[in-house]
């Protein structure tokens, strides 16, 4: 029975923790500037709701673009296809450069090329490394170009083309939300619940520790959907 009661105390004061939401909507077919009325539940602390159309599609929010990655940090990358394609345009270019000259080691330009496959680096430190390979091939700008050409710009920008979605607050005493669609197509609409300031279940910290240590807080969040479609 102890057992029992324990195991039971420790659920109840996880579920207490965990955030949840759920989103539904009074109609999912829908005509062009019909409203939609939503309504929504949860024990978050903020609500806000991703209708999904032209400025509001939550896959191209801040959220989840730059969720997990540093933020405006340029990386550049030669992939082993990229430099497949460039290998024999390259090689033309030392040969017929060699031809009166025979000062460029292809092999040892090859071999630096492929000692950069899969590394990330700043456009203008991957210039660098191209021009210390061949310095008497190409200028420092045309070392530039090569990057753009081949190498894969895998940076984090800070906004889409268009700028970032944006999604609505509400009111977590007021959970709906009413709508109107301009456009038809189908949109799935999204609600983001987040708890800000619940702190994390770990053994006996959230129950015999109450201090206030930022290291036991985090953003605990949740997601609920539901798919509109305006004819």
């Amino acid at each position: 029975m102890l057992l029992t009661l324990l195991f039971s105390f420790s659920s109840c004061e996880k579920d207490e923790l965990d955030t949840w939401v759920s989103l539904e909507a009074d109609k999912t077919i829908v005509a062009v500037n019909e409203t939609v009325t939503f309504n929504v539940s949860g024990n978050a602390e903020t609500y806000v709701v991703y209708t999904g159309d032209a400025g509001h599609d939550f896959a191209k929010s801040y959220l989840v673009i730059t969720e997990g990655k540093k933020i405006d940090e340029e990386v550049y990358v030669l992939s082993k296809a990229s430099l497949d394609t460039w290998t024999p345009i390259l090689t033309n270019e030392i040969i017929a450069f060699n031809t009166p000259n025979a000062t460029l080691d292809l092999d040892a330009i090859l071999l630096g090329l492929e000692s950069l496959v899969g590394k990330p680096f700043y456009k203008d430190t991957a210039a660098n490394r191209l021009r210390e390979l061949m310095p008497t091939l190409k200028t420092y700008s045309q070392c530039g170009t090569l990057v753009s050409t081949y190498f894969t710009n895998n940076s984090v920008l800070l906004a889409p083309g268009g700028g970032f979605s944006t999604g609505v607050a509400l009111n977590r005493n007021s959970l709906t939300y009413s709508y109107k669609f301009t456009t038809a197509g189908t949109y799935v609409v999204t609600l983001i619940g987040t708890k800000l300031s619940d702190k994390n279940y770990s053994g006996s910290g959230y129950i015999d520790n109450r201090s206030s240590s930022a290291g036991e807080y985090n953003y605990r969040r949740n997601i609920a959907t539901v798919t509109i479609v305006v004819q």
